[in-house]
């Protein structure tokens, strides 16, 4: 299994629907692009404040890391991303993507 974990900052100025939006288009996704096995998305809820301004976070999970990357260059995903990234208060200075296969540990 590969988790694609993505932390978003996204800019002030839009609005919870505005936000709640892009994370329906980015779930979307699970209809055109089979190897999404499954999508969660949140807001940061901790009073720990180690979130160092990322507010938002969703969590995309593959069989492999060969699924992982169709996402990546499929034309859906570059389509919503395009749309997606102006959004973010700093362009793709504004998320934070990490990916990791749980079955390998270290």
């Amino acid at each position: 299994m590969m988790k694609h974990i993505v932390l978003l900052q996204f800019k002030e100025s839009h609005t919870p629907e505005e936000i709640k939006h892009a994370f329906a288009l980015l779930e979307g996704l699970g209809k055109t692009i089979p190897q999404i096995k499954s999508f969660k998305y949140g807001k940061y809820d901790s009073n720990e404040g180690m979130n160092h301004g990322f507010d938002y976070g969703f969590e995309i999970e593959f069989d492999n890391a060969a699924d992982r990357d169709i996402y990546l260059f499929h034309p859906d995903h570059v389509a919503v991303a395009g749309q997606v990234i102006p959004m973010l208060r700093h362009g793709t200075d504004s998320l934070v993507a990490f990916d990791y296969d749980p079955a390998k540990g270290l």
